[in-house]
């Protein structure tokens, strides 16, 4: 994931995440934006993106995309073969851009909770072009690591079982923080959660798969 050093583009680019995470698709206004980026001038988020609606898509993408970048980054350079593999790959993946990269992933998963609770008119497409594809992406590897004679409701059960937990702590970290404040910062431990998360579901895939042999599911 870029940083926030660099012209104005990508200062705009990063006052519009920490800008439309804090007051929505619909609150955010172009004047708000260019005051966050330094007060760059009003016609800049024209020039450079064409628009509010359009810089609004522009965030959509990269919270729809970086952590499918990175996973196919890393598959490319060989970073894993086996199914095991890959989905231990895809679990470090999705940890790394949940929680480590401080206040960049902190905004996005607001902004995520935000389309999810009140979508803004782009979200159909993001779903369609992004959020399908990898979905059933990780469907396939579900079906490889429990049998291609798998039914589809548990390969869907499974897949939220595998990446529901990391989410859950997304979400709830600020909460999680209060209760239990010796708890290292997610910034910090995200590698050892996405272990964990691997190793919890390995081990349910497992009790899974021979249920289906067994016939008790």
């Amino acid at each position: 994931m870029a940083d926030e050093s660099g012209g104005v583009r990508e200062r705009l680019f990063w006052a519009a995440l920490r800008t439309f995470a804090a007051k929505g698709y619909k609150g955010a206004t172009v004047r708000d934006i260019c005051q966050a980026a330094g007060g760059a001038n009003l016609n800049a988020v024209q020039y450079y993106y064409g628009g509010k609606d359009k810089l609004y898509q522009a965030v959509l993408e990269v919270l729809f995309t970086e952590g499918d970048r990175q996973l196919r980054q890393r598959l490319g350079e060989g970073a894993a073969t086996s199914a095991e593999d890959r989905l231990r790959l895809l679990l470090e993946v999705y940890c790394q851009t949940l929680f480590a990269h401080g206040e960049a992933s902190d905004a996005f998963l607001r902004l995520l909770a935000m389309e999810l609770a009140n979508p803004s008119p782009f979200l159909g497409d993001m779903v369609e072009r992004h959020s399908r594809p990898q979905t059933l992406a990780v469907l396939e590897l579900m079906a490889e690591l429990l049998g291609r004679d798998a039914p589809t409701p548990v390969l869907v059960a499974c897949l939220s079982s595998v990446l529901g937990p990391a989410l859950y702590q997304a979400l709830l970290w600020p909460t999680w923080r209060r209760i239990l404040p010796a708890h290292p910062p997610m910034t910090e431990h995200w590698s050892e959660l996405a272990e964990h998360c691997c190793r919890f579901s390995l081990a349910g895939l497992a009790a899974v798969r021979l249920a289906l042999a067994e016939g008790r599911l």
